[in-house]
């Protein structure tokens, strides 16, 4: 019989994901201190659990080191913004490649699905509803790849590119325009057309990447 997980490691994990969303949010802001003690009361645990959870925090490089060897919330950068744009265009242009030559009908079909709730949450002003499907939409086109590896890097960079986009307007008209995009990408993929979804990606990402 397999062990379940301790209660240390789960209370861990709840600490992680609280604290994630709070930085995900923007309710912690860039360059937020977390302090060990007022989390640990905070969520009615002891100092272990929030120790472990920061540090996974920190591994995934959503916190770095300050002063007096603080954590604090990371500052992305402009720089930091450039690589990660650099990083989603390679990672999503590899993909797209593969996938091309491998996808299914049923890859097409979700794909769809999810630019039809994309155009329903734009219609009605829900831009987080809108975003949450904007980050889902090139997973699962980079998913149509079946490179779990690539998929998973491309899970992790996608914490960044929340991140990046924190206080971001996103007005009816831009997420209309990006749902335009996302039909060019399906109908490129539908039809194999590697390279031209390639670019026609590149030069969305690029278009969507938050200027400095």
């Amino acid at each position: 019989m397999t062990p379940g997980p301790s209660a240390a490691s789960t209370k861990a994990e709840a600490v992680h994901a609280a604290v994630l969303a709070d930085v995900m949010s923007g309710a912690l802001p860039p360059g937020t201190p977390l302090d060990e003690v007022a989390l640990a009361e905070q969520h009615t645990v002891s100092r272990t659990p929030v120790r472990e959870a920061l540090r996974r925090l920190q591994s995934e490089g959503l916190l770095e080191t300050g002063p007096r060897r603080q954590l604090l919330v990371v500052d992305v950068s402009p720089e930091h913004k450039r690589e990660i744009t650099t990083l989603r265009i390679a990672i999503e242009s590899a993909a797209a490649a593969q996938a091309s030559k491998i996808r299914t009908d049923d890859d097409l079909d979700e794909l769809e699905l999810l630019v039809m709730k994309q155009r329903r949450a734009a219609q009605a002003g829900d831009a987080e509803t809108f975003m949450q499907l904007d980050e889902e939409f090139h997973l699962t086109l980079a998913g149509a790849a079946r490179m779990p590896t690539l998929s998973r890097i491309l899970g992790q960079l996608g914490a960044f590119v929340r991140l990046i986009r924190l206080g971001e307007e996103t007005p009816t008209t831009h997420m209309l325009g990006l749902v335009r995009e996302h039909e060019e990408l399906i109908s490129l993929l539908t039809l194999r057309k590697a390279p031209k979804l390639q670019s026609a990606l590149r030069s969305h990402i690029q278009r969507t990447s938050p200027r400095d």
